[in-house]
């Protein structure tokens, strides 16, 4: 269990799991003592061509809003 004053964060993408047009989704979510401080959930305009690409990209964006 996190100490409650640390900043805990959760990444996750769906790889081309819209059915309409099989984009990708993406998002994140940071928490504080146990509330979300900070999220995003993200459907890509691009087709992601695998699912190491679409990791790098939520991964990518989460370390930008960390920072």
């Amino acid at each position: 269990m996190n100490h409650p004053t640390e900043v805990d964060d959760f990444n996750d993408s769906d790889y081309s799991g819209n059915p309409d047009n099989r984009k990708s989704t993406s998002g994140y979510v940071f928490t504080y003592g146990g509330e979300s401080i900070s999220w995003r959930s993200k459907l890509h305009e691009c087709t992601i061509l695998s699912t190491t690409e679409v990791e790098y990209i939520v991964v990518s964006g989460a370390t930008k809003e960390a920072i």
